[in-house]
């Protein structure tokens, strides 16, 4: 964490986590990353990012790892005023470019960037390196166009090891930058990641941004959608709508359990937990009482990185007081444990289940939930395998998350087994116990299917999954591949 912004406020609005940053502290936030040297990525967010992410679990997953989201909309400063926790300031991708690259002229930092047309790279290099003195562009990529799952990772990567540059830019679009990021930043060794989306068009004057007085009335979309009406017209209907429903709702749940009565609190004996430390909130949380240090974040011990976070007397939670749990959530996760929610008040599901928190942060009403959770989360073992000679079916149960992370592991891990039982024809996954899944884990499941295609009436299908996969499945639209009914 950089020490020049030692604890940045989070700020949830419509489901994704904000950080309240502003444009020179985001800079700040970069040279530190830069000098760590670890691997990491930041993400623009708008309200069409808000809105995908509603329906897109892995979207909604990637912002909640970033290291910062940034605000990229004047609607979004609005309805953190409207909800009491205000942002102080926009900092949208376009803008940030400029004094990005400024800044990485003075620091002599190197820069990639990464999709858009050849034009567009070369134009936006030159426009670049002119208006900015001493700018180093490390290398620029434009990949040929494929499907996120399609893309030569590999190519990519050998690019960026011989660039070696500090901060990479990727203009793939949203929500594929993104996904990209997500899947690749670990093995690229490159400080910082920014998904851009059209920002290097801006900066090659493909597109022209909209004046500064529309900017900051929130009225740029209009602009936009006038240099592309197809593209845009359908998609600013949906997210207006969204919008308008989702901030609607998230302040009514504030208005109307303001004063909600206090619950009966439920006791947890911490000696009864292994590898999670036991906390408990009570009253308010909310601005005042986070700013006041009433409600604070626990230092977590590293014997526990996990955390049991007892809500069950919570009577009010806020955007502010939701930032909170987000940044225990990174907390516990940056420790390789894992953050439940016990027996949260009624209201407070309420408020998970709308901003739909609750899918990425599970909650537990009692123990077993508890250690239900807990064991979804244990690594794999060859004794999730069972062969069934009579039906010549092999039955795989997997547990924990299937992601860039983990599925090299399982991929090695089923081509054994696979090997190991010639005469199976089928394989069957369970995916009950897998709490997320990204575009790596399809990527696994594909291979999983071309694998049993090769050996004569070899076939895959996936018996059972939980919600998370699910929706990434069904987003693709891979479920009939697997024997799944498509979404109603």
């Amino acid at each position: 964490m950089n020490p020049a912004i030692p604890d940045p406020r989070i700020v949830m609005l419509l489901g994704v986590p904000f950080h309240d940053v502003t444009m020179g502290e985001t800079l700040d936030y970069l040279d530190g990353l830069i000098a760590a040297r670890k691997p990491s990525y930041f993400a623009t967010a708008n309200v069409d990012f808000a809105a995908q992410a509603s329906q897109d679990v892995e979207l909604q997953q990637i912002l909640f790892d970033a290291e910062l989201v940034l605000c990229d909309g004047t609607p979004l400063i609005w309805v953190s005023r409207w909800l009491n926790a205000p942002l102080r300031e926009r900092v949208a991708g376009s803008d940030l470019l400029p004094h990005l690259f400024d800044h990485a002229a003075r620091k002599g930092y190197r820069l990639f960037f990464l999709g858009g047309t050849e034009e567009v790279l070369v134009e936006a290099t030159a426009r670049a390196q002119a208006n900015h003195p001493g700018l180093i562009i490390a290398g620029t990529y434009s990949p040929p166009f494929a499907k996120l799952l399609e893309m030569d990772d590999a190519e990519i990567l050998r690019r960026l090891r011989e660039a070696r540059p500090d901060i990479l830019l990727v203009a793939f679009g949203c929500p594929k930058q993104e996904k990209w990021i997500y899947r690749n930043y670990r093995n690229t060794d490159i400080p910082c990641a920014i998904g851009v989306g059209a920002s290097l068009d801006f900066i090659a004057g493909k597109f022209k941004r909209a004046p500064v007085w529309m900017r900051r009335t929130g009225l740029e979309w209009i602009f936009r959608l006038i240099q592309e009406p197809r593209r845009l017209f359908n998609r600013y209907v949906l997210d207006l709508g969204f919008f308008v429903l989702a901030v609607t709702k998230q302040k009514f749940e504030q208005r109307f359990h303001f004063f909600s009565p206090p619950v009966a609190s439920s006791s947890f004996h911490a000696s009864e937990l292994k590898s999670l430390e036991y906390v408990s909130w009570s009253g308010r949380v909310d601005a005042s009482t986070v700013r006041s240090g009433m409600i604070s974040l626990p230092k977590l011990d590293p014997g526990k990185p996990g955390v049991l976070l007892d809500l069950s007397a919570v009577t009010f939670l806020d955007s502010t007081g939701l930032g909170l749990i987000i940044k225990l959530y990174k907390a516990s996760e940056s420790s390789g444990g894992k953050l439940i929610l016990f027996r949260p008040a009624p209201s407070v599901s309420q408020t998970l289940r709308i901003l739909k928190i609750d899918r990425l942060i599970p909650t537990a009403q009692d123990r077993s939930e508890v250690r239900k959770i807990l064991n979804m989360s244990a690594t794999d073992t060859p004794e999730a395998f069972h062969f069934d000679s009579l039906d010549k079916t092999l039955r795989w149960s997997v547990s924990g998350n299937m992601t860039a992370q983990t599925v090299p592991e399982l991929h090695a891990l089923v081509l054994e087994e696979w090997a190991f039982v010639p005469d199976a024809t089928t394989l069957l996954l369970d995916l009950t116990q897998v709490s997320f899944m990204d575009s790596s884990g399809l990527g696994f499941l594909i291979k999983c299917l071309k694998m049993t295609n090769r050996r004569p009436g070899g076939t895959c299908r996936i018996v059972a999954a939980s919600p998370n996969v699910l929706n990434v499945i069904q987003l693709a639209r891979m479920g009939s591949h697997f024997g799944l009914e498509a979404k109603a």
